[in-house]
Formats: structure tokens, C-alpha cells, sequence
């Protein structure tokens, strides 16, 4: 029940933020700054990133806990597995109903390419492609897996240090043209709950075994 409570309570903040952000001309005003910015430039690694790091990250665990065994290695690359397809799962399972429009670029024609449709939704069923919309993918996924890590690892401090930029670089750096600001929030704080999720599901005795002790 706890489990629910805590994703049906992202998937309602991430409402009401998005909503603020939309109605207060927020997602838009970012997105017309972002384009002539620099930053920009990140987004087709930010993209591919996003695509690969996930699986990355579950080979190098699989890979340690081959190496170097330990209590609870397998289970931590499972959870990683878990998290990343749990995270996917969520931000389709949104996408394919709330129908949100992808921010405006030249692919739409001249005449749209700069017209703001940052508060275009079309609510129903898969009115709109899965590539972009509401929550972003590449965000959920990457806060669920980090989320996830976190709670679980032994050695949590290295997961924050090395993962929170990470996936930071991921989720806001397709924000930089394919999603809005607010698809990026919300792939926060979904994936994070998807994350939590997981390790409440999988966090059983083989994570506690000098949890206490090593959490450095």
C-alpha cells in the first residue's frame, strides 16, 4: 500500500508542478532561452546517453558481481534491471494517455517551428507518438536506477557522487529540445518513486548485511 501511496502521489505532484510550470509560461520561457543557448548542443549525447547508460550500468554490476562476489551483488544488478524497465514502463504507460505535445522545432514546418504549444495536450489513447511527451523516459528512468542504487548499494556515497550528476546530464539534457522543463521535473520525481518502488520490493536481507557499518 505504502508502494502506491508514494507512486500515485508523484504522478499527482508531477501534475500540479507541471500545470504551474505550463500556466505560468515557465516551460516556455525555458525552452526559447535554452535554444539560444549553448547548452543546446548537448542534446543529441544527452539523448544517446540516456539510451545506453541504463544497460551500461547493469552489465558493470552483473560484471562485479562476477568478478568479485558478494552478498546481494546479483540482487543489486537486479534491482538495477528492475528499476530501469519499471521507470520505462511508468513514463509509456503516461505517455500513452496524457498525449502531451513534444516541444516545437523545424520538423514541424516554418510556420510551427516557433509557436508555443507548451500547453497542448491531447488526452486519450496514444494521440500523440511515445517518443517525447509527459513524463520524460530518459529522466524516469535514469532517477529510478539512481534512486534505486541509492537505497541499496553498500557503498551509497559513491552512487550519489557518480550517478546524481549523471543522471542529472541525462534528464535535463533532453530537455534542451526534446522535452519541456516540466516533462524533465516530472521524470524526477516519478522516477524516484519508481526507484523507492524497487527498493522496497527487493531490499530484503542480503542489503542489510553491514549496512549499518559500510554506507561510505
Amino acid at each position: 500500500m505504502r508502494i502506491i501511496c508514494v507512486l500515485v502521489g508523484s504522478i499527482l505532484a508531477s501534475s500540479l508542478l507541471t500545470a504551474l510550470l505550463v500556466q505560468s509560461g515557465l516551460d516556455w520561457r525555458y525552452f526559447v532561452w535554452i535554444q539560444n543557448s549553448r547548452a543546446v548542443g548537448l542534446l543529441p549525447l544527452a539523448d544517446r546517453v540516456g539510451y545506453v547508460a541504463p544497460v551500461l550500468v547493469s552489465l558493470g554490476l552483473a560484471a562485479v558481481a562476477t568478478v568479485a562476489p558478494r552478498r546481494g551483488a546479483w540482487s543489486l544488478t537486479g534491482a538495477s534491471v528492475a528499476a530501469a524497465l519499471g521507470g520505462l514502463a511508468v513514463s509509456m504507460a503516461l505517455k500513452s494517455v496524457t498525449g502531451r505535445m513534444s516541444p516545437p522545432h523545424h520538423a514541424f514546418g516554418a510556420g510551427l517551428a516557433g509557436a508555443d504549444n507548451s500547453a497542448a495536450f491531447q488526452f486519450g489513447f496514444l494521440n500523440q507518438p511515445l517518443i517525447g511527451g509527459w513524463p520524460s523516459s530518459h529522466a524516469t528512468v535514469a532517477f529510478a536506477v539512481l534512486v534505486a542504487l541509492v537505497l541499496l548499494a553498500r557503498r551509497r556515497t559513491y552512487v550519489v557522487i557518480f550517478g546524481t550528476p549523471l543522471a542529472l546530464f541525462i534528464g535535463l539534457g533532453v530537455s534542451f529540445g526534446y522535452h519541456w522543463l516540466s516533462e524533465f521535473a516530472s521524470g524526477i520525481l516519478i522516477g524516484s518513486a519508481v526507484g523507492y518502488a524497487v527498493a522496497q520490493g527487493l531490499g530484503g536481507p542480503d542489503f542489510r548485511t553491514d549496512e549499518s557499518t559500510d554506507q561510505t
